[in-house]
């Protein structure tokens, strides 16, 4: 019962995208039920008194247990090798003692989506490609070599003897058979799924992680680069207008240099998650480099001058705490509305200027006009 439990939890994690078996769990699964069968086997060749498939089987089911142990210690080529051989080998003396009658070649097609799945799931098998062809050639050749055979098989007195003894031998390697093929076709398809979602997740991740800045967790420099272009074609095709607000925090180097970096850092993520907090979807903020933030309004240059001012209030108003010590924060905001005879640079250069005159003229201000000395 356990086994198929493992099974089913894992066939459900799957399903959901999640991966929980290990590769040593997936042998000793497989092997757990390579031994059930074989200890049912037994049980039927003990009703038989065929006293050599019976210690047959009896040594199969240690030579499993010899297995998963050696699945623990990550062998898993030679696990694998060492079991389709066995599995090929019991098929084969079964079916040349009894014929086809009990079923036992049907494990022929059973043990190739197997073969795929172990080859191409366990992440340290080598050369997964060659080697699964190669074992599905083989076991193919067996189960045909048995097939062309059976005009030779003489079918067992004992078996002639007990047709129902036989139909229940033949249901049960037909059942367990395909249980096989089934579980381990769909298992295959699943993981191949989940590792294309683990996959596509660890990109997005990755993606993610390089249009963002790790401080702040702000879009990046070429993040705003890639908006910015896309605001100035809507400009040049819709006449949609939009503004920029470049903001530096006042006196921060004073910071670091009198609380220190951690200090530093600490005020950054602050005024970066205040700034965020208070734009629109519509609206675009970035890390444009030092402690400088740069944040692209949906709007004309009156909109962009009112959101910059309630964030310099907003700022202003707040204390950020430094083992115990309150830090005063405040901003300088530069304010340039888009025009359609602007370079990106040259609105850029413009907010720049106003944030500049801004700092040289008492800072903690919001400049949207251009002013004269």
């Amino acid at each position: 019962m356990k086994f198929f439990k493992g099974i089913y939890n894992y066939i459900a994690s799957l399903s959901r995208g999640e991966e929980v078996l290990s590769d040593r769990r997936k042998f000793t699964y497989i092997f757990s039920a390579f031994a059930f069968v074989h200890t049912v086997s037994a049980v039927f060749f003990i009703i038989l008194h065929n006293s050599l498939l019976i210690t047959f089987n009896i040594l199969s089911v240690l030579l499993y247990f010899g297995l998963i142990s050696l699945a623990r210690k990550k062998h898993y080529l030679m696990v694998s090798l060492i079991s389709e051989i066995e599995v090929l080998l019991a098929v084969t003396l079964i079916s040349f003692t009894y014929g086809s009658m009990l079923g036992y070649s049907l494990y022929c097609f059973a043990m190739i989506p197997t073969i795929f799945y172990i080859t191409s799931t366990v992440k340290e098998m080598k050369h997964p490609a060659a080697y699964c062809y190669i074992f599905s050639f083989i076991t193919l050749l067996v189960f045909f070599t048995i097939i062309v055979s059976e005009p030779f098989f003489t079918i067992p007195d004992v078996l002639s003897a007990r047709p129902i003894f036989t139909l229940v031998v033949r249901l049960f390697n037909a059942a367990v058979a395909f249980f096989f093929t089934l579980v381990f076709s769909l298992l295959f398809v699943w993981e191949m799924k989940s590792n294309n979602s683990q996959l596509l997740r660890r990109n997005q991740q990755l993606v993610e992680v390089a249009r963002k800045d790790p401080l702040t967790k702000l879009a990046n420099r070429r993040s705003m680069m890639e908006r910015l272009n896309l605001s100035m074609q809507s400009l040049k095709s819709d006449n949609h207008p939009f503004s920029v607000i470049l903001c530096d925090i006042d006196h921060f180097k004073k910071v670091n240099d009198v609380y220190g970096h951690d200090c530093g850092d600490k005020v950054l993520v602050t005024v970066a998650n205040m700034i965020s907090s208070q734009l629109r979807d519509t609206d675009f903020v970035c890390r444009w480099g030092g402690e400088e933030i740069l944040i692209v309004i949906d709007g004309r240059l009156q909109t962009a001058a009112a959101i910059a001012e309630r964030m310099r209030g907003n700022i202003e108003a707040t204390e950020v705490m430094h083992e115990g010590q309150p830090v005063k924060v405040t901003m300088t905001f530069g304010v340039a509305q888009a025009e359609l005879s602007y370079r990106i640079e040259d609105l850029i250069q413009l907010a720049d200027t106003r944030l500049y005159y801004g700092k040289e003229h008492g800072r903690n201000q919001v400049v949207s006009q251009d002013m004269k000395e």
